[in-house]
């Protein structure tokens, strides 16, 4: 090339870095799922995502959670419902039984969705999805139940059924009946029950602190989501470390939906903006 003209050499070399640029691979998009959306595919839990998710954590979660995921963060001792022992390996949001360890794609979801407004856990939504799948593999360290234990087989969740309105009224019967709802929740599930006074969580770093049951009226608070979908899956599964049990063994598919029916009713949609909301 030492015989090219300056000119020529000139036009060579800025074709040069052109192709280069146009070979060079470009920084990996920050793709972010969001919920309600199905979770995206897994990466494999490599030394490297390993190292990112506790980046995400110090930076993110520890702050509530604490350095040992204990729940015992600064932060966390502020708020009013305690952030999660992550050493228990007890998750109150999850498709699976009472007792069982959660999917992966459960902590996705909960990590998305956020515990928000009555916790002060947000929806991570700016964390992008590689960021979200380190942080998981980095909380399933706290707990040697992950190592020890089979992830549970997820409970039979199927979708609302198109009469779900016409259930109410018997779920209200099931909620005062067989479901004893009402022994925690109270007779119009203000979350006034009798047994309300002295219900605790029962495991981890907050054993023996007082928990309250939701009030069935606000489904805005309701942890894990308030679509019908979401209150189904709690009262089927129950939530891990707190009172509230799982019914997906002692009540059928057809009476759950009927108790969600109930709570639902209670929980009529707001009236639209500018409306009088009914009233003359």
């Amino acid at each position: 090339m030492q015989n090219l003209s300056p000119e020529v050499m000139r036009r060579v070399l800025v074709a040069l870095v052109v192709a280069l640029g146009a070979t060079a691979p470009a920084a990996p998009k920050r793709v972010m799922t969001q919920w309600p959306n199905p979770a995206p595919v897994q990466p494999p839990v490599t030394a490297d995502l390993l190292e990112l998710g506790g980046r995400v954590y110090r930076g993110a979660c520890q702050g509530c959670h604490g350095e040992k995921g204990n729940g015992q963060g600064r932060e966390g001792a502020l708020l009013g419902i305690p952030p999660r022992d992550f050493t228990t390996g007890q998750y109150i949001i999850r498709t699976t039984p009472l007792g069982s360890l959660p999917l992966d794609t459960d902590l996705f979801g909960s990590i998305r969705r956020g515990f928000r407004p009555g916790v002060g856990m947000p929806a991570f939504t700016f964390l992008s999805d590689r960021e979200v799948w380190a942080v998981i593999a980095h909380l399933k360290t706290f707990s040697p139940r992950f190592r020890a234990e089979k992830v549970g087989t997820p409970v039979e969740l199927p979708a609302p059924p198109a009469n779900l309105k016409d259930l109410a009224g018997p779920g209200q019967g099931i909620f005062m009946g067989p479901g004893a709802c009402f022994v925690c929740h109270g007779m119009q599930g203000l979350g006034d029950g009798p047994a309300a006074p002295g219900l605790v969580y029962v495991s981890g770093s907050h054993q023996g602190k007082p928990v309250k049951p939701a009030n069935l009226h606000r489904a805005v608070d309701f942890k894990g989501g308030k679509r019908p979908e979401d209150i189904f899956r709690a009262i089927s599964t129950g939530l891990d470390g707190t009172p509230m049990p799982g019914f997906a063994a002692s009540l059928s598919v057809e009476q759950r939906w009927q108790v969600t029916a109930f709570i639902v009713s209670l929980n009529p949609p707001a009236p639209p903006a500018g409306s009088s909301g009914g009233r003359p």
